[in-house]
């Protein structure tokens, strides 16, 4: 029966790619003059809020937060990744923690994203050891300035998202190293509402993302010989959630 929607699909992932840039593009002046000064950061931060609002909108995408801890930060914030749509909920789950995101150089080839990771966010070359150690310094001296790191643990997106991929090291031997907590979420949804792959005919569709906010894990007198049990216990409380409401896609296996 999908294939009688793919016609509503295609004209949904399309609608939802010109809100994204038609918003994006016309907010981009004001972003380009205020990411000119440092001190405007957390401006532009709250600026970021409202243009996720206004896309998710118009996208007819709204959020639900199944919990809601007391949060105080600075964090290194670990959401699990199953959509391009979880950068633009991320500012709807927390929209008044300020955080950077902490993503791969590629994003700096993405047309209008990119202005953010070279002049805000934090943009991470793997594949050069001066240039990742740089970045983490940034992190490290942004955190204790008061901002929280988003960092997705996967690294990317997994083929058969919603399913966890193995959690790379990074996320947790930054906070073991900052000695700041991880605070993990859960994004429960973001698969049915828009999915990676394929480009036209992925899962989309308007709809409610759920979300939980986990209690923080403390990182407090931890060193790097407890960064693969930190990292495991990140995994199970992320993935815990989604065990409980996704059955029957973890049921197939």
């Amino acid at each position: 029966m999908r294939f009688l929607l793919i016609p509503f699909i295609i004209v949904y992932r399309v609608y939802f790619a010109l809100i994204f840039f038609l918003v994006l593009t016309l907010f981009y002046p004001i972003f380009w003059i205020l990411l000119m000064r440092e001190k405007n950061f957390e401006r532009v931060f709250r600026l970021k809020t409202i243009v996720s609002s206004i896309i998710l909108f118009f996208d007819f995408i709204y959020i639900r937060r199944l919990t809601k801890p007391k949060l105080q930060g600075p964090y290194v914030i670990c959401p699990n990744h199953s959509s391009y749509l979880d950068i633009i909920l991320m500012y709807r789950i927390m929209p008044h923690t300020k955080f950077l995101f902490m993503g791969k150089s590629e994003l700096l080839r993405w047309p209008i994203l990119s202005i953010f990771f070279r002049k805000i966010d934090i943009a991470v070359n793997r594949e050069k050891r001066h240039s990742a150690m740089k970045s983490i310094l940034r992190a490290r001296h942004e955190l204790n300035k008061g901002w929280s790191i988003v960092i997705f643990p996967e690294g990317k997106i997994p083929l058969d998202a919603p399913k966890l991929d193995l959690f790379k090291s990074g996320a947790f031997k930054l906070a073991i190293d900052a000695q700041v907590p991880i605070l993990p979420i859960t994004i429960i949804d973001n698969w049915k509402l828009f999915y990676t792959d394929p480009v036209l005919t992925g899962h989309a569709r308007p709809g409610f993302a759920r979300v939980v906010i986990h209690d923080e894990i403390p990182t407090k007198g931890l060193t790097k010989k407890d960064l693969v049990t930190l990292r495991h216990h990140t995994f199970e409380v992320i993935n815990k959630p989604l065990l409980q409401y996704n059955k029957k896609l973890y049921q197939e296996d």
